[in-house]
Parts: structure tokens; sequence; C-alpha cells
């Protein structure tokens, strides 16, 4: 997992052992750092994670952009479920199953799968018409779950009511032969309903010889934030029969829900005649754009602006607009003026997760104390040593000179440019370099999905620093001192035939509890306005070193930028020291970017050569908001088969970034940012270390930018 540069890591992870399922389902919570959690209305998740009721699909979904956590206790499994509302009318699930979690001796079931599940609305509810929906349960998966269903819903006041046809699994009660078999014979057929997993099975999607049907009744008690709920499935868990888990099923279930919390909601119901079972959801709106918080150290609130008519042989404003600006979280660099009526400043965003608020704040500042004959000032953002973009900022006129003014015109919203570069300011804020940061703090480090344990941890302490010798150079490093580690019971060996280039990532959580997490020298800067590069020699990451070197042309206010790459590494030992195995290699990457117009959607393609020296492409999908979340998934295609692959067929995961700043009671750029894998192996990967230079810059992009205009403008 990584956390963006110059913010301290904060612990995710309670140290102390859990007791209890409930604990268990905290401690996933937690991992994840999802809680606190809270939407208003959200829709009824069902034991799959996805909008239903009990162990069966409706045709309801969440609000766009919602992403929840379910997780579901029963005798048969133990279902824990990531669902995103990816778009108002598409749903996507991760989905982890335990089977017999209570280890019952007269079971066999050994079941630890994880499977992909995909829901897409084709008709929205009317006055008359229901709403329909169609979905794919193990989309990506082993099968075990595996079914497809056409669903109905329809409410009538306070009762909710869905009916639907399934496929696969959800036809084990059959009531009849597959419509879909009078268009082709191809859809009577279906392969077996288990494998190695990790592949699409196109040919099984709608297939098999039957239909079953399913249904449900959900019954709202507004006044106690309650409903009754029940079932009928049409799948009869015959492969949970046969393995001894549970008795024969019935297909009715009946339970109750309770949602103590707008952000929570809790469920017990009795299911298949024999088993009682627990729900616990809870879920976020990404999409919420975060309240503006005051500077965390504010400065002179109020105070009446201070004129300077002579600005180049006074500086007493400039030095009290760069004082401020520090306390709140800003850096000012240098300002010029660049003719009587215009002046251009130029500002680091420190701690604002919004660019937006930045701006706010600098002018708010210039506004206050520069002199009143500049009307026009020009804000210009420099990042990670780049200059990124330019706000111009019409002052509201008071003065005698400035005439009449209209009222409506008082506060124009800002106007964001491409980035204005000039030389010999006539004021700039002396640095010292070289100059630096260190830090301390508690982290934790996930290991997920063993079969013999699917969650094991370690808590370790971090201790990290950085230093900028100024121009563009800068080094930072840190170390990993293991504090509590549950690695030493991981008994997996990797079975790749491929370059073991990540499978042996046993040995470093083994061998390598605590030791050298990164050190790097690096150096920043651009060719034009368009064109950034980044180099980079050292230790990059657990398992890497090496040198490189990245650059990004980005037109300004196009939504697409091109990127390129080149990297030569050597593999670490295991002990996460100085030493180097003999393994090395060269990677390299062409990558387009496309921020797209389509809901908040970044859509990026990686071609080139990876770690296990195969050669293929990389596609990235990340619904990202200008309040610093995003939540995604990849999938990565290279020239190694399936078959030599392994256990997943091809290399794939989900990526989260949960700003700080949402939940924190001042401003920070702190995240946390993490890609979850259901299978790690070799083929397809890259390189742990650092952000691409799009993601480095992404907040200052235009489209982020001109979102909410207005939110630039100081009062």
């Amino acid at each position: 997992m990584t956390y963006h540069t110059g913010q301290r890591r904060v612990p995710n992870e309670s140290a102390g052992t859990p007791a209890g399922v409930w604990r268990r389902s905290c401690r996933f919570v937690l991992l994840l750092a999802l809680l606190p959690l809270a939407v208003p209305g959200h829709a009824a998740l069902n034991d799959f994670g996805v909008g239903g009721v009990l162990d069966v699909p409706t045709a309801r979904m969440l609000e766009d952009g919602t992403l929840s956590i379910t997780y579901s206790r029963k005798d048969i499994v133990d279902l824990y479920n990531i669902t995103f509302q990816a778009t108002p009318w598409l749903e996507t699930s991760f989905r982890y199953a335990i089977g017999n979690p209570r280890s019952l001796d007269r079971s066999t079931d050994d079941l630890r799968d994880r499977s992909f599940e995909v829901k897409a609305r084709l008709l929205r509810e009317g006055r008359f018409m229901p709403e329909v929906a169609a979905g794919i349960r193990d989309l990506v998966g082993t099968g075990r779950f595996s079914g497809e269903y056409l669903v109905a819903s329809k409410a009538f006041g306070p009762l909710d009511a869905s009916v639907g046809l399934g496929w696969g699994q959800l036809a084990r009660r059959d009531i009849g032969s597959n419509p879909l078999g009078r268009i082709s014979s191809n859809f009577k057929r279906r392969s077996a309903s288990t494998g190695q997993g990790g592949d699409f099975r196109f040919g099984d999607y709608f297939s098999g010889p039957d239909v079953g049907l399913f249904g449900s009744l959900r019954y709202e008690l507004p006044r106690w934030n309650l409903a009754m709920v029940a079932a009928y499935n049409s799948d009869n868990y015959a492969l949970f029969v046969e393995r001894g888990t549970v008795d024969d099923t019935d297909p009715w279930s009946f339970g109750l829900e309770w949602e103590p919390f707008e952000d929570v909601m809790v469920a017990a119901s009795w299911q298949q005649g024999n088993q009682f079972a627990l729900r616990f959801s809870t879920a976020v709106n990404t999409s919420l754009p975060t309240l503006r918080k005051p500077p965390n150290r504010y400065g002179a609130r109020g105070t009446e602006p201070a004129p300077a008519r002579r600005p180049r042989a006074n500086q007493a404003w400039y030095d009290r607009v760069a004082s401020e600006a520090h306390t709140s979280g800003l850096i000012l660099r240098s300002a010029k003026v660049l003719d009587d009526r215009t002046l251009n400043v130029v500002y680091t965003n420190q701690e604002y997760q919004y660019e937006a608020d930045a701006t706010r704040r600098l002018l708010a500042l210039v506004n206050l104390y520069a002199p009143r004959q500049y009307r026009t000032v020009i804000a210009t953002a420099h990042s990670f040593d780049v200059d990124t973009h330019s706000v111009h900022h019409t002052r509201p006129g008071r003065e005698p000179w400035a005439g009449e003014i209209d009222a409506s015109q008082e506060h124009r919203d800002a106007v964001v440019m491409p980035p204005l570069r000039v030389d010999e300011p006539d004021f700039a804020t002396p640095f010292r370099y070289p100059n630096g940061v260190w830090n301390v703090g508690l982290s934790a480090r996930p290991f997920l999905f063993d079969p013999d344990k699917p969650f094991r941890y370690q808590i370790f302490a971090r201790i990290g620093g950085q230093v900028d010798f100024g121009g563009g150079w800068a080094f930072s490093a840190n170390w990993n001192q293991n504090i509590y580690s549950q690695f030493d019971g991981i008994s997996r060996e990797s079975d790749s035939v491929l370059p073991k280039v990540r499978s042996d990532v046993i040995r470093y959580l083994q061998d390598g509890k605590s030791g050298i997490e990164n050190a790097v020298v690096s150096k920043r800067g651009q060719l034009t306005d368009e064109l950034y590069y980044l180099g980079f020699a050292g230790i990059l990451e657990d398992m890497y070193s090496g040198v490189g070197g990245e650059v990004l042309y980005r037109p300004f206010g196009s939504r697409f930028a091109y990127g390129a790459n080149l990297i030569g590494v050597q593999q670490r030992d295991f002990d996460r020291g100085l030493g180097h195995r003999d393994y090395r290699t060269w990677i390299g990457h062409l990558s387009v970017y496309w921020a797209s117009p389509l809901y908040n959607f970044d859509v990026a393609v990686h071609a080139g050569r990876y770690l296990a020296k195969d050669v293929g492409a990389t596609l990235e999908v990340q619904k990202r908001f200008a309040n610093g979340w995003s939540v995604g998934a990849f999938a990565t295609l290279t020239d190694v088969p399936f078959d030599d692959f392994g256990e997943g067929s091809f290399d794939k995961g989900l990526i989260f970034r949960v700003p700080f700043n949402a939940y924190f009671g001042f401003n920070t750029r702190g995240a946390y940012s993490s890609i979850m894998r259901p299978i790690q192996r070799d083929g397809g990967q890259r390189l742990n270390w650092g952000t691409t230079l799009w993601d480095t810059h992404r907040a200052t992009h235009f489209d982020h930018l001109t979102a909410d205009p207005a939110r630039m403008v100081p009062p």
C-alpha cells in the first residue's frame, strides 16, 4: 500500500487480536480505511453485496459513485463483498467466499473463492412499468456461484416486490427449459460449474438447459427503521448439501433488516429452513464534494488592507502575504508586476485536497494585502517542481479611480489558463537548500486471500524523510521496523513457471519484516509548458532497485495525455537490505491517458514490457473525483499463456484511493491508496513505486479545476 509523499502514515489496523466474527468483519472494513462511511437513503444490499433481498438479487441499485462493504455470515459460507456503483445503471462487485466457515467435522467443503459480479439496469421504474435489470454472478471466478439473472422490481407504497428468471446455479430449482434455446442451441449447453477460475466463460452466460424462478418481498417500517423481508431462491445449494455442510435446503427465507444509523444496516434471517444468518453493510457516496475547511492555522481574519503605492520599493505587502500563506498551508514563491494593473504570484499547495481551495486562499490574501492598483491577479500553481496552470482573477474595485462597479460583476469567476512562467520576479521568497522533513508513524501491511488463513497482517513503524536540494532534485527514504507480524505462518510456496518476479513475495514478508522500503534520488522538471519529466535511481520498492525515467506530454485543456517510461531493475535480497539477487531486466511502457467526460472515468492504456520479460498491455479504468476519491479496476494481458500464468489466468485487481480530507477536521492532501489483487502471480507485473506523472498532477488538470470555478473565487 502507498501513501502520498510527505504525509505521515497513520495506523489503519489494530494491533490486538480480534475475537469473534463481528470483530473480524470490522477489521476487514478498517483495513480498507473506509470507516466512518455515510450515504443517506442507500438501497438495501443482499448477502452477495448487491441490491437485493437476503440471498436473491433485485433490480434496485445504489446511487452513482457509492462504494459499499457487506459481510454475510452463514453456516454454509461467509461472504465478504465490495460493491461499487460505477455508473447510474451499472453495479459492480468483488466477492471473497469462505466455505464451511464454522469448520464442521462432517463437511468436506474447502471453498476459498474470489469472484466478480456485474448488474446492469435495462429499464427504469415508471408509474406502471417495473425496474428491470440483468446480472452475471461470478463473471470471473471458479464458477461455484455462477449464475445469470433477469429481474424486475416494483414498489407499491412501503412494499417492494421483485421477481426474476435465473440461469446456472439460479436454475437449480427449474421451472422449464431455457427460452434462449429457441434462439440458438448453444444456449442449451453449459460447462462444468467449477474450475481453476480467473477466466471469462462467455459461452456459459445465460446458458443451460433450464431456468429457475426466484422472487422477494421487502416491507418497510420507517418509524422503527426496520424492514421485513422474504425471499424464494431458485438455487438449491446442491453442492453444499452434497459435501455435508447443511442438510437439504428449503427455497424460502425470512428476515428483518435494521438501519440503526444512516451509514449502517444490520440484518438477521432464517434461511433455507436450516440456518440462522447475519449481515452487516455500510456505504459511502464517493462523489459528494467535501465542504471547504478554514486554513489549519488561520491567519489575520478580517484585517484591513494595507496598500503600498510603490511596491518595488516596499516589500511589506509581499512579506505579509508570504507569512500568512505559510500559516495557511501554502508557499508563496514569487511575485512579478507585469504592468501597472497586473500582478502574477506563484504558489505551491501543501495542505488542500482541492486545488481550488488553495487558489481561493491565496487570492484572498493577495486581495487583502496587495496594493489596490493591481486590478488583475494571476495565481500560478507550482507543483512538484513544475508550473501546472494559472488562474486569472479580477479584484473587486472599491477605489475611487476604479469607477462605479456593477454589483453583478463584483466577484467574477476565476478563469483557468495555461501556466504563466516568468523570469526575474520582482519579489521572491528565499529558500535554504538543502531542506527536508522526517516523520515516524505506525502502519500495517495486509496479506489477503491465503486459503489457509484469508487475512494476515503486520504492524510496523515507518521511519522516513525527504530532502529537497532545489532545482527539482530530491532524496527520499523509508525504513520499516517490525512490531508484530503474522507472516511466519504462511506456508504456500510459488509454483510459477515464469521468473519469480512477484510470487516470491512471501520470502520478503518473512525474511524482510524489517528493512529498507525505499531510498530514491529523483529529478523533476519540465522541458516545455506541456512536457514534464522525472528521473530516478535507487531502491525503488520492497523487491526492486533500479534507475529510469518518465516523460509526459499533456496539452493544456486537453483530456488526453501521452507518456513513456524506461526502467532498468534488479531484484533485491529477501531481507530488504542493501544486497541484490542475480535477476535483472528492463521494463518500459508507452501510455495513453484519457480524462473522459463519461461519469468521471479516467482511462489509461499502458503497453510494453513487464518484470517477467513478458510483453502486453494494461487497461486501467478509475472513477475519479476532485474530492480525492478514486475507485477503479485494471487488467493486464501479455504473451504469457493462461496455463503458464497459473491460477487467476491473467493479472487483474481493484484500485482504491481514500482521501483523509473527507474525514478529518483539517485540510490534508494525505490519502490511503491500495491495489487489491485476487491472485498475486508473475505475469503482467510492474513496479510498485510512486505514481505516474499523470496521477501526480491529476488534481491540477483542467477538468477538475473547472468542475466548480466559483470555489476558487475569494470572498
